[in-house]
C-alpha cells in the first residue's frame, strides 16, 4: 500500500517544520509530564497498532471491505512513521505528541508576552461543552472536528465575541460516549462577568447543566493538558475495542486543526511554531 500523508489544508508549512524536526519526538521541555515520555509513547504507539489490527480483522471477517481498507491503511501509515519519514497523523502517538509539545512551546513563548502586557487583567480558561455535541461509537463517522469548529466560530461572531483568544477541541469519553468541548485560553479583568457572557451564548438546555466553566490560570501547566485532544492513556483502559474507530476520525484531521486562534496568528520558524498578537484593526 502507498504510504497516505494526511492532507495538510491550511498549515502547510507549519506541519513540515513539526514533522522534520526531531525535538519535538524526543524528550525535554515542554515536559508533558512522566506519563508522555518518548519511550512511552512508543510503547503506546505500538498498543494503538495492534488494536486497528485486531479492528481490521474483525471488519474483513464481518464484510466490511471499505472499513478494513481504511484500516490496513492506517496501520500501513503508523508502522512507516519513523524519523526522516514522519506521517504527520494525528492518530499516531508520536506524530500528536510531537504536535502537542510544539504547541505548548509556542504558546508559552506568546502568553508570556501578552500577560505582560495586562498586568491588570487574569488569564483564564473557559471550558465550552455543548453537551449536545456528543457520538456513541457507532455514530463517530459523522464527527467532523473542523465543521465543529465552525459551529463555535459561529456562535462566537454572533454576538461579536472577537477577543484575544486561543482555543483547542477536546475529545473526552464520557460514559459510555463521546464528548466535544474546548478549552479557551483567553484574559479578562472580570471573571464572573465574563462567565456570563459566555453562558448567554452557550446556553444550558436543562436546570443543572453547566456548558460553560471557568477557571484562573496561575502558571502555564495548564497548556499540555489543554492541548492534548484525546486523554489516550485513558482510552487504551477504557474503550480498546472501539478505538480504532477514532484513530480513523483523527487521521482525517490535521493536528493543528485542533486549534483555533482568535487575534493571534500562527506560523513556523526554526523548526517551531510561533505564535503573534496581531494588530487590533
Amino acid at each position: 500500500m502507498p504510504f497516505i500523508r494526511p492532507k495538510f489544508r491550511t498549515f502547510i508549512h507549519e506541519h513540515q517544520e513539526v514533522i522534520n524536526n526531531e525535538r519535538w519526538y524526543n524528550d525535554g521541555p515542554p515536559l508533558l509530564g512522566k506519563a508522555f515520555s518518548k519511550k512511552k509513547t512508543i510503547q503506546r504507539h505500538h498498543k494503538v497498532l495492534e488494536i486497528i489490527r485486531r479492528a481490521a480483522k474483525r471488519e474483513t471477517k464481518a464484510g466490511n471491505v471499505n472499513c478494513a481498507s481504511a484500516l490496513r491503511q492506517l496501520i500501513d501509515k503508523l508502522t512507516r512513521c519513523k524519523p526522516g519519514l514522519r506521517c504527520g497523523s494525528l492518530a499516531c502517538p508520536q506524530c500528536a505528541r510531537a504536535f502537542q509539545r510544539a504547541k505548548v512551546a509556542g504558546q508559552k513563548v506568546c502568553i508570556k508576552k501578552i500577560t505582560k502586557n495586562r498586568a491588570e487583567k487574569a488569564l483564564v480558561m473557559a471550558n465550552v461543552i455543548p453537551l449536545w455535541m456528543t457520538y456513541t461509537n457507532d455514530q463517530l463517522n459523522k464527527l467532523d472536528i473542523e465543521e465543529a469548529n465552525r459551529w463555535l466560530e459561529s456562535k462566537l461572531a454572533q454576538k461579536k465575541f472577537n477577543r484575544v483568544m486561543l482555543r483547542s477541541t477536546d475529545i473526552s469519553l464520557e460514559d459510555g460516549y463521546y464528548q466535544l468541548h474546548w478549552h479557551i485560553a483567553m484574559w479578562t479583568s472580570n471573571p464572573a462577568r465574563l462567565t456570563k457572557r459566555l453562558k448567554q451564548i452557550f446556553s444550558s438546555e436543562e436546570k443543572y447543566d453547566r456548558p460553560v466553566l471557568l477557571t484562573k490560570s496561575y502558571d502555564l501547566n495548564f497548556l499540555p493538558y489543554r492541548d492534548k485532544g484525546i486523554k489516550l492513556p485513558d482510552l487504551l483502559r477504557r474503550n480498546k475495542k472501539h478505538l480504532a474507530s477514532l484513530m480513523l476520525v483523527l487521521d482525517q484531521t490535521d493536528p493543528l486543526a485542533l486549534m483555533m486562534l482568535t487575534r493571534i496568528r500562527l506560523s513556523a520558524q526554526d523548526g517551531g511554531l510561533v505564535f503573534t498578537r496581531t494588530k487590533s484593526k
